[in-house]
């Protein structure tokens, strides 16, 4: 008895998820996250600054692992609404607590310390993220049960243009386009 294994997971169109998962993957490992200067005794600043990101903590990663790990949700939540399995402002609202997050957590631990130290952060993975979810749309579901494949090509909407499209010279266009006609004929 021959059996087929049917794909349980939603079938969807248009921009893969895979796609969007590799570049967050390697703006994630890649991209700093954040900058901590130095400050040594009595404000004196000492030459070792630093700035740390997910590549680069393998010397010490049980201080920065849980400032980074906002980070990496961050990149999983946007994979998952590519998915159609949460929401944008989800997404954004994790990428705002991974910036803020890890500045008030040393903030608080300033005293214990004995001297100012501050995390400046560096927002390239949030900005990289957002410009993903601004311009990139979401894959729409082709068909609501999983191995059903259809054709979409005689029923396919022209979807309505974004404000970024539109021509302030339309108009101006269609009369010239009107008086060349007519001054063919």
């Amino acid at each position: 008895m021959n059996q087929d294994n049917i794909s349980t997971e939603i079938e969807l169109y248009g921009v893969s998820p895979g796609i969007i998962a590799m570049i967050m993957f390697f703006v994630t490992i890649f991209s700093p996250f954040s900058f901590i200067p130095n400050m040594g005794m009595f404000g004196f600043y000492n030459v070792h600054s630093g700035i740390y990101g997910l590549f680069w903590i393998f010397a010490n990663p049980y201080i920065f692992l849980p400032l980074c790990l906002l980070n990496l949700l961050y990149s999983y939540w946007i994979v998952k609404y590519y998915q159609a399995k949460s929401s944008k402002d989800g997404a954004i609202l994790i990428g705002l607590f991974s910036i803020l997050l890890p500045t008030v957590i040393v903030l608080s631990l300033t005293g214990l310390f004995g001297s100012f130290l501050v995390i400046y952060p560096i927002p390239i993975q949030f900005i990289v993220g957002l410009i993903i979810l601004w311009r990139i749309e979401v894959p729409e579901v082709i068909s609501p049960w999983s191995g059903m494949r259809l054709d979409l090509s005689w029923w396919k909407w022209e979807r309505p243009k974004r404000k970024s499209d539109w021509d302030p010279f339309k108009e101006e266009k269609k009369a010239l386009e009107n008086e060349d006609s007519v001054n063919s004929e």
